[in-house]
């Protein structure tokens, strides 16, 4: 009869376990990982600032390759100390005009030179797009592993009770020990501060979110949902050809290296001299006995680089070093995202069997143990600790299994911003 009884106060306790579970199921509306990506794309403070960035930068181009503003004079020539006008012939007052224009083909390469740092910029916006989209994912799926742990500690948490009053019962009636009824208000203990720290990380998450997102600090965000597990076949050749050739910071130095060569070809340049024209026109007032005609001035002057060595020589020595440099950073950075794609691949290819192997493998096969240990425990044959044991076990089994889904939709979000493209869009529920 007692038994009888024991078993029945389990199932029911089961059954009531599931109840919040499944009406609340059914009242979440859940957050979308894409629809939180587009929303930062339009709003994060940090890809507008590099948008304006690019503005700045695409402004200076017409400015380099635009002639050096035109001089304007006016002045008084001869004038003698008597502050006369009409007694010298050559006095006049005069107004001039002159233009610079640098030697041929200078004005071309500041243009071209201008246009590829703006480019460069330009690719760095979207370096920033590809880091914030992994960001903003990393977040919810840390946040959804947050909510899912929650879910599954707080269905544990009613187990271990469950498990607290049916040992109470049996040492009521003297067929328990007082330490098991101990070690499952332990337990109990234990989910309850997991649960508090659960809830600290969840703020937390929701308060990067909106960061990324550029929501006010006191705005909401809603649940993730579960993210289905979608398999992501990867080639580490193809992903690193693809980042040689769309990958935006190796794009942005490809284009500071172009910048540099024509800095480089502007340099050879300065070699040749510039040149001025000038033109005047100067009045003169009619003397005493005489009408004096107003003279004109024409005028070609250059500069004339005789100090080559000290100027134009380390000019090109500089930028010849500028473009040396660059090329090294390039094939560092190369190397490093090379080194990166490869790590990200081992990781997805880790946390994919990883996950295959707890949802095929281990979690059915401790499920089946905690069958087995309630069947003997119902009839005597486990002791209550057994019973406990492989309960709390299938409870991390299920924690481990949806950290190796969480782990791999971070590494594919981070091989994404790595190679420069988006991938398959990953499923939620």
């Amino acid at each position: 009869m007692f038994r009888k009884l024991i078993c029945t106060t389990m199932t029911v306790s089961f059954f009531l376990c599931l109840i919040p579970f499944l009406s609340q199921a059914q009242q979440k509306t859940f957050i979308n990982v894409d629809q939180l990506v587009q929303e930062a794309l339009q709003n994060n403070s940090e890809i507008l600032a590099a948008k304006r960035k690019w503005e700045v930068y695409k402004e200076k181009v017409p400015q380099a390759r635009a002639l050096p503003d035109p001089m304007l004079g006016a002045g008084i020539i001869n004038l003698p100390t008597s502050f006369s006008f009409s007694k010298e012939d050559m006095t006049m007052k005069e107004i001039s005009v002159s233009q610079k224009f640098p030697f041929f083909g200078k004005r071309t390469l500041m243009g071209e030179m201008a246009e590829k740092e703006a480019e460069a910029v330009f690719s760095e916006i979207q370096e920033k797009v590809n880091r914030i989209i992994k960001d903003v994912k990393s977040a919810y799926y840390d946040l959804s592993h947050v909510y899912r742990v929650t879910e599954v500690t707080e269905y544990n948490k009613k187990i271990m009770e469950t498990f607290a009053r049916i040992a109470e019962t049996k040492y009521s009636v003297g067929e328990g020990i007082q330490q098991d009824v101990i070690k499952a208000h332990v337990e109990v203990s234990k989910m309850v501060d997991e649960l508090i720290m659960l809830g600290q990380k969840k703020r937390a998450l929701k308060a990067k979110l909106i960061a990324l997102l550029s929501r006010p600090p006191d705005a909401q965000v809603g649940e993730p949902g579960e993210v289905v597990f979608e398999k992501l076949p990867v080639d580490v050749e193809e992903l690193r050809k693809t980042a040689v050739d769309i990958n935006p910071a190796l794009g942005s130095m490809k284009k500071m290296i172009e910048a540099k060569e024509k800095a480089y070809l502007l340099a050879k340049r300065e070699y040749y001299p510039d040149f001025s024209f000038r033109f005047a026109y100067g009045q003169r007032d009619n003397g005493p006995s005489m009408e004096r005609q107003d003279m004109l001035t024409g005028m070609v002057e250059l500069n004339i680089p005789i100090f080559y060595k000290e100027k134009q020589d380390r000019r090109v020595a500089e930028t010849k070093a500028e473009i040396l440099n660059w090329k090294g950073q390039y094939i560092a950075m190369r190397n490093e995202i090379f080194s990166m794609i490869t790590d990200a691949v081992a990781m997805i290819e880790q946390r994919e069997k990883q996950f295959e192997l707890y949802k095929t493998g281990i979690i059915p096969q401790t499920s089946l143990q905690v069958n087995s240990a309630m069947a003997a425990y119902k009839v005597n044959k486990a002791d209550f600790l057994t019973l406990l044991d492989s309960q709390l076990t299938l409870y991390r089994y299920e924690i481990e299994y949806h950290l190796a889904l969480t782990e791999f939709e971070k590494a594919v979000a981070n091989l994404e911003a790595l190679v420069g493209k988006q991938f398959l869009e990953r499923a939620v529920k």
